[in-house]
């Protein structure tokens, strides 16, 4: 009777060891279960992120940043109109050349007429200037710097040249961008096109230069200030080589080179005497025929 008294207690002490482990894993895998659970709703609600947006069709605020958003938008009439890539600003915008969207940052008119419109001050040319009656106009370093370095903004340049002999010269340039104030606006360029030929890819000799105003301290053993005006990106490798904001004559002056309005064509001394009737310089997105399907055609 011992016996079976004392074999009873063994047993039943073997299973509370045997349940023991068992309300333990029980209380383990709830535990977890619960775990798991608040992981997942913590984790895995759904949530919506704007990764990458090579379009620039979402912008805080519903912003509008270039002339190229607006045409995507609709937007068909060559005009001014506001953007903000930053602080908010009144640009031309050409939505008929080469399918529209181009932001014009530079324009030298025909009715400009000769004189020194664009001997402007270094302020000037960092906020930009604009003359009602002839419509010429440099939208300013400071936009310029904020439309080619704002996320996603790779930009192309369009240049177009019209001499007074109604000859029209046009280049292209895939890349483009002007770097900060603190780096003095400068320049990185490359990429040259041109339906006129090899020979006008004349700003590449400003790759790489900072912005100068032609009466402020300027150094450069190749030229002197005498010989250049207005504000651009002179270089001492080649700081006559272009120069579109110069002086807008109206006749071929000898012994003015780079004084006037310059484009140097490689092989030909007399471009540096070339009048020219009107100048526009327009920045569009590098993928904006891949955005609006152009591409596609």
């Amino acid at each position: 009777m011992r016996h079976s008294e004392s074999l009873t207690k063994t047993l039943n002490m073997f299973v509370v060891v045997l349940l023991i482990p068992v309300v333990a894993v029980n209380a383990f895998t709830e535990s977890s279960s619960k775990r798991v659970l608040e992981i997942s709703e913590r984790y895995m609600s759904p949530k919506t992120y704007l990764i990458f947006d090579p379009c620039n069709t979402n912008k805080p605020g519903n912003r509008t940043v270039s002339c190229a958003q607006l045409r995507r938008q609709g937007h068909n009439l060559t005009t001014q109109y506001n953007i903000t890539p930053h602080d908010k600003f009144l640009v031309w915008c050409d939505m008929e050349t080469d399918g529209g969207g181009w932001t014009v940052i530079q324009r030298r008119s025909k009715t400009e007429g000769g004189g020194t419109e664009f001997e402007r001050s270094k302020k000037d040319y960092d906020d930009g200037f604009y003359n009602s009656h002839s419509s010429s106009y440099w939208i300013g370093n400071e936009n310029i710097h904020a439309l080619t370095t704002r996320p996603n903004s790779k930009q192309v340049l369009r240049i177009e040249m019209t001499r007074n002999t109604k000859e029209k010269i046009i280049v292209h340039y895939s890349t483009f961008q002007v770097g900060s104030k603190e780096d003095y606006y400068q320049l990185t360029i490359g990429g040259y096109l041109s339906p006129n030929g090899s020979d006008y890819d004349a700003l590449k000799h400003q790759n790489g230069g900072r912005f100068v105003i032609a009466d402020g301290s300027y150094h450069c053993d190749s030229c002197s200030r005498s010989r250049i005006s207005g504000g651009w990106w002179f270089t001492i490798r080649g700081c006559m080589q272009s120069n579109l904001n110069g002086r807008k004559l109206n006749e071929v002056r000898p012994h003015t080179k780079g004084l006037g309005i310059t484009w140097y064509k490689r092989g030909d001394s007399s471009s540096y005497q070339y009048v020219y009737e009107s100048v526009e310089m327009k920045i569009r997105d590098a993928d904006y025929g891949f955005c609006t399907g152009e591409m596609a055609k």
